[in-house]
């Protein structure tokens, strides 16, 4: 998988030459990361393949709910980076009251609920950690499932509060 990491000058020229090393062999796909809307509809009539990935920050305080769909219903993965928050934001989101109390529910911890979040929406998510305890909790997600009720606290945390800007 290689992405063009954000919408700039010649994105289609540098698209089209992914594209080409798709066509030779030397990758199998290709996708876009930091595109929203906008750039996606004057962007994608100009390429050939369809990205087989959207990758941008998504996590409780920046939910993008308007691109979520958008791109699922254009048959593209769409992936969450940042999904705990980011640099210097995690602990706020790991403490938020809403979702500590949801984890506290389920016996989860706050990565976990936030992280389960994201799957339900059908976001893929790519937590960062170099501490192998962190690596095993991030992947106990499937033993249990939020509730609607749930879903909905979380979802009423956005505040359009992006972490990281290109």
């Amino acid at each position: 998988m290689m992405l063009l990491h954000h919408p700039g000058t010649n994105d289609v020229k540098a698209y089209q030459a992914m594209e080409q090393a798709v066509q030779e062999g030397k990758i199998r796909s290709i996708g876009l990361s930091n595109w929203y809307i906008e750039e996606l509809e004057e962007f994608l009539p100009q390429v050939s393949i369809t990205p087989a990935l959207v990758q941008n920050e998504i996590h409780p305080y920046y939910q993008e709910n308007d691109v979520i769909p958008y791109i699922q219903n254009l048959g593209i993965v769409m992936q969450g980076w940042y999904p705990l928050g980011g640099r210097g934001h995690t602990a706020e989101l790991l403490s938020d009251e809403v979702i500590s109390s949801i984890a506290e529910t389920h016996g989860k911890s706050s990565a976990q609920v936030i992280l389960r979040w994201n799957l339900q929406k059908g976001v893929v998510v790519i937590p960062g950690s170099s501490n192998p305890d962190h690596i095993q909790e991030n992947t106990e997600l499937y033993d249990f499932e939020l509730t609607d009720e749930e879903m909905e606290k979380i979802n009423a945390l956005d505040r359009a509060e992006k972490h990281d800007w290109y």
